[in-house]
């Protein structure tokens, strides 16, 4: 084991940016506590309000091409594409028509509440009926949207629950619903994962620290970074949209990064320790584990803000949250830390309840001489590993997380599946053609576009992809293009039936075409199919394509466009900042690379486990048999951070070795063995915290807490322990190597 004293202290005098911040932070103690103080009591004053202004799910791009479609059937059609939908089922060998009276009483009911605007019944939308008669529903539309429209839907809830026949089953689903559900089991298991992870957590300190203080102050910091982050973010919301999982990211990272900060900052006081002196141990601690922190927050930040690239409801927010939080974090760290420290001192040992762990010991200098002279078997291992681990993520598949995301016991994802199995799987999922005249004044329902959307229908029936069509130009298969022609000359004469369609499913511009697929929104044949309807060019028509297949597919255009120019921003920036950091080109390229070998072993068990299915009993959840794309982009970006985060602090140690000793083999035996101890806390720490995440309600909650923890676990121990060491032992002094032309030389900075 290598002596303590073969490394000086930092020079308080230097007057580094990081001294003086130490230096007002002791001096000032208290004044930061109660600046601290007041901005959490705020934020606690202000957290309660975020519940009620947060948005839905916020997974789709809404200025797409579905979105225009949609907007345009609103506006022509006054047609709510997010209505809610209440289903009515009775026991087999029992129709509904027994129980009509019943149902249109609690249809009127709900009519009376305030905030419903209209009810599109059965016994008005013939096709709003199965053929068995068993199974029927309407679609409710709302004055008031996202949060507003919570109170109406418990409303209605309490009108369905008060039938007077048992027998009678009743649902209530639609997209409003199950972002009312996904909002609420959120809140849920925000409190069951800090009732799990806190005490696992303090329990690890303690193990870590041996007393009660010591251990205590990073948990205080960490619920103090999710407060006032909440806070924050309440103020945000009256200006920006915020979805309503940025909950589960700010909780996340602010207790990760909260405690694995405030941890940094307090192992490296209680080393820097001297009874006499602990003004200048607070300035030490600032100094050396206070740079550790900046860059830390600095490289996972630059992941978080990336995702503002995205035109993306969900992205944006999390990205808005997890900047916030990192900010937050670092800012906790470098001035309220130490001033506790400094109002602490001696004491930050006091309440001694085990003896405390070594987080440097020789145990980890022997694993670096160990894999140093066997370099070659363990790049060879390693490398072999993670190539089985990711091999998985060949097969991916990428959707959008629907209704499945949801557990099997929630009533509004059961009222899909009963709508599901009563009409297909396409009565779920409509694709919505907004079909209008290409000329402005023409009327859509003149005889050129009768008979060209006549042909148009019949085409779609024949598709085999498509289940049902439900348009003006196919409503009686009795009825030839002749007849329809000859109806639609004299509207004034329709007989009801038809002129109730006809109001409902057109304008004097534009008609509405449905068409119901065969298979499910994330299907590849049901993509195929409204990529072929998009393709479509009717002579003398304007078609766009709208409905929740069109939405999916939109969104995940937009992320595929703009991720290779996010992937590119943050490779250079990273490459950029280490460059500075390490005064070399070859160790920020191979710490990039390590990285992406380290999340693609992630992704690959996230396939395996998500897409395939393989421990969804343990996990408690319903494969889903893709990736979701926007936790996919959200995991690279959180994770690209926290994985580079422990490499930095190993890198810098290992170059600070190198820069006294010109030696490249006790260089890296001393920075592993010097950053093992508290690295591995740190990790173990943060898959606590993720890894409870795993245990969530809400399937891409899971995959993204357990795809965390995955990727820290496999950086912690394969690339840091074994790679990393390996790879800087046969590269030798080529490690250290840059252009001279770059100068790389003038900027010097000393990490912890």
């Amino acid at each position: 084991m290598l002596d303590r004293q073969t490394v000086s202290p930092v020079d308080t005098s230097n007057g580094s940016f990081f001294a003086w911040m130490g230096r007002v932070s002791y001096r000032y103690r208290w004044l930061v506590v109660v600046i601290w103080s007041a901005i959490l009591i705020l934020s606690l004053l202000l957290a309660p309000r975020l519940e009620s202004v947060l948005k839905g799910l916020g997974v789709v791009y809404a200025q797409g091409a579905a979105g225009q479609a949609e907007q345009l059937l609103k506006q022509e059609l006054n047609l709510e594409t997010n209505a809610l939908v209440t289903i009515f089922q009775s026991p087999a060998g029992e129709p509904l028509a027994s129980h009509r009276g019943e149902i249109e009483q609690t249809l009127d009911q709900i009519q009376r509440l305030d905030g419903v605007k209209t009810i599109a019944r059965a016994s008005d939308h013939p096709e709003y009926r199965t053929a068995d008669g068993r199974t029927e529903y309407s679609t409710i539309s709302l004055s008031v949207a996202d949060t507003q429209a919570f109170p109406v839907i418990e409303q209605i809830e309490q009108r369905l629950k008060q039938r007077s026949t048992p027998s009678l089953q009743t649902f209530l689903t639609g997209e409003p619903v199950i972002d009312r559900d996904g909002q609420h089991l959120t809140q849920d298991d925000l409190r069951r994962v800090e009732l799990l992870a806190l005490p696992l957590t303090l329990v690890t300190l303690l193990f870590v620290f041996g007393s009660v203080v010591a251990a205590a102050l990073p948990i205080v910091m960490g619920v103090m970074a999710v407060a006032v982050t909440s806070g924050v973010l309440a103020i945000i919301t009256v200006q920006v949209d915020i979805s309503v999982l940025a909950l589960n990211l700010t909780t996340m990272l602010g207790l990760g990064l909260g405690i694995d900060y405030s941890l940094l900052i307090v192992s490296r006081f209680r080393e820097e320790l001297h009874p006499e002196a602990v003004e200048q141990s607070v300035i030490r601690t600032v100094d050396a584990a206070g740079r550790a922190v900046f860059f830390s927050g600095l490289t996972v930040g630059i992941g978080l803000l990336s995702l503002l690239c995205f035109p993306v409801l969900l992205l944006r927010s999390l990205g808005i949250a997890g900047a916030i939080v990192v900010f937050v974090s670092v800012a906790a760290a470098l001035t309220l830390v130490p001033a506790l420290l400094g109002l602490v001192g001696t004491g930050i040992n006091r309440w001694r309840i085990v003896p405390p762990s070594s987080l440097r010991t020789g145990i980890w200098g022997a694993i670096a001489r160990s894999t140093m002279k066997h370099s070659i078997a363990a790049v060879a291992f390693v490398t072999a590993l993670i190539f089985v681990l990711s091999s998985p993520f060949r097969h991916a598949r990428f959707g959008l997380g629907d209704y499945s995301i949801l557990p099997q016991n929630v009533p509004s994802r059961q009222g899909i599946e009963v709508l599901q199995q009563a009409f297909g799987v396409g009565e779920t999922v409509p694709i919505l053609l907004a079909v209008s005249a290409a000329t402005p004044g023409e009327l859509i329902l003149s005889k050129p576009h009768v008979a060209t959307l006549f042909q148009l229908v019949n085409n779609l029936q024949r598709d085999s992809r498509v289940e049902d069509v439900y348009s003006l130009f196919n409503l009686d298969p009795k009825l030839n293009l002749a007849a329809y022609q000859q109806l639609y000359a004299r509207l004034a004469s329709l007989p009801p039936a038809l002129a109730t369609a006809v109001k409902n499913l057109s304008s004097p511009s534009t008609t509405l075409i449905i068409v119901k697929s065969r298979t499910g929104s994330n299907n590849d044949d049901s993509k195929a199919l409204v990529e072929k309807l998009r393709s479509l060019s009717p002579a003398g028509l304007h078609l766009q394509v709208g409905g929740a297949i069109a939405r999916q597919l939109d969104t995940i255009q937009v992320v595929t466009q703009r991720f290779p120019l996010v992937l590119a921003a943050m490779l250079t920036i990273t490459f950029v900042v280490l460059c500075l950091l390490l005064n070399s080109v070859v160790l920020p390229l191979k710490a990039i690379v390590m990285n992406l070998l380290s999340m693609g072993a992630s992704f690959g068990l996230l396939v395996f486990v998500f897409q395939e299915g393989h421990l969804h009993e343990w996990l408690n959840f319903t494969p889903l048999g893709y990736l979701d794309t926007l936790i996919a982009v959200t995991m690279f970006c959180v994770l690209f951070g926290l994985s580079m985060d422990y490499e930095v602090f190993l890198l810098c140690r290992i170059k600070e070795a190198y820069d006294r000793t010109q030696n490249n083999h006790l260089s890296v035996v001393e920075g592993v063995e010097r950053t093992g101890g508290i690295i591995t806390s740190a990790a173990l720490l943060l898959i606590l915290v993720t890894g409870a995440f795993a245990l969530t309600s809400l399937v891409t909650v899971k995959a993204l807490g357990l795809g965390i923890a995955l990727g820290v676990l496999i950086d912690a121990t394969l690339i840091r322990t074994l790679l990393v060491p390996a790879t800087m032992r046969l590269m030798g002094r080529w490690n250290w190597w840059s252009p001279k032309f770059l100068r790389l030389d003038r900027f010097q900075f000393k990490v912890d």
